[in-house]
């Protein structure tokens, strides 16, 4: 029995493959390295018949992720499982391996640091986005020692709690599904920032969308099934759910605050305020007669700004703790207009699947 194996799923071919198995046969622990590719092209056969140390599944038809990653964990014999995507790099370090198998001694389930490589607007966008996923996830690992997702472009899982279980399902979300169901079953999770991958992403927004149609999608579908039993730990332990919930989605402290908080209050502050400015500042009364529609967008306006600079301060302090970079403006960007965008993307997700009873996503196959 090897120490660990590695298991990486392609569709057809893999453009940055080649440098990640450079990297991966160089490891300094006994390992095994499985490649399972659905559909593969004849040029990235050839291609892939340099890497004579590295095993290679072939399937003529697409099988699907879940189901190609069960077959070649059944054909395994490493004791910790890590799983990376096709499109990640990891790091020019021959104990990159050594050192998650020293983390797994100690959990079940470990989530890898993940970075994202920032070639493009878009592409900075989602940097930040992983950066609330690492967020996250060090909440989850430092306070609770339990997590109910992961991301799966890196992530390593125990043999035994991966048999226990019973893999990855046939779902659109496999990596947050399996996360969930070893999260309910009681077994301990943990970031860590040790090591690090980073993820290649989309540069078109097209591509873009199609990606995260099938994430929300594939979201909705993950809650569906497993929203009782979440929600009974989220009553639990609320004090580690929502703060992970509002650094992966910023916005939602101003959409919250601006429902809690009533318009009325203003509208008497400011109209006190007027009286008492109006004694000393003759022009000051008429500035501050303002109706309550008004207010409405001076406290939407006001709660918008403030929620952004709690959110750019915890931003700035986390990036220090977990080695990232930070620019206000480009924070600023990502809270007011992609982490909205992609909000809406997931409640588009939430209303294929809980109306329109949608159960699979875009160019995704069991």
């Amino acid at each position: 029995m090897t120490d660990v194996s590695i298991f990486i799923p392609v569709y057809r071919e893999s453009e940055h493959l080649s440098k990640l198995l450079t990297r991966l046969v160089k490891q300094d622990v006994s390992k095994e390295i499985i490649v399972t590719v659905d559909e593969p092209t004849p040029v990235f056969i050839e291609e892939m018949k340099k890497f004579t140390t590295v095993n290679f599944v072939l399937n003529e038809k697409r099988v699907g992720k879940a189901n190609a990653l069960n077959a070649s964990v059944k054909e395994s014999s490493g004791k910790v499982l890590v799983f990376l995507d096709s499109d990640i790099e990891i790091e020019d370090d021959v104990s990159f391996l050594s050192k998650i198998l020293k983390k797994m001694k100690e959990v079940d389930v470990l989530d890898i640091k993940k970075k994202v490589e920032r070639t493009s607007f878009l592409s900075k966008m989602a940097y930040y986005e992983y950066f609330t996923f690492n967020i996250s996830s060090w909440i989850a690992s430092r306070y609770l020692r339990k997590c109910p997702a992961t991301n799966g472009a890196a992530f390593a899982i125990r043999r035994d709690t991966f048999e226990e279980v019973g893999g990855f399902n046939k779902v659109v979300a496999e990596d947050i599904d399996i996360a969930t169901r070893a999260f309910l079953k009681g077994h301990s999770f943990a970031y860590t920032a040790d090591v690090e991958v980073k993820n290649i992403v989309f540069s078109s927004w097209r591509s873009w969308f199609r990606q995260r149609e099938r994430w929300a999608v594939g979201q909705a579908l993950w809650l569906k099934d497993h929203y009782k039993a979440l929600f009974r730990n989220f009553i639990a332990k609320p004090q580690i759910f929502l703060p992970a919930l509002f650094f992966l989605y910023p916005p939602l402290i101003s959409f919250s605050l601006n429902m809690l908080l009533p318009s009325v209050w203003m509208y008497d502050l400011l109209t006190v305020f007027s009286w008492f400015a109006s004694t000393k500042f003759s022009t000051v009364l008429p500035i501050f007669l303002i109706s309550i529609p008004t207010v409405d967008v001076l406290k939407t306006l006001l709660v918008a700004l403030s929620s952004f600079a709690v959110t750019a301060i915890l931003f700035y302090r986390f990036s220090k703790k977990l080695g990232f970079e930070m620019k206000l403006h480009e924070v600023f960007v990502y809270y007011f207009f992609y982490s909205v965008l992609w909000i809406a993307v997931i409640f588009i997700g939430y209303f294929q699947v809980l109306i329109l009873r949608k159960n699979t996503a875009p160019n995704w196959k069991t």
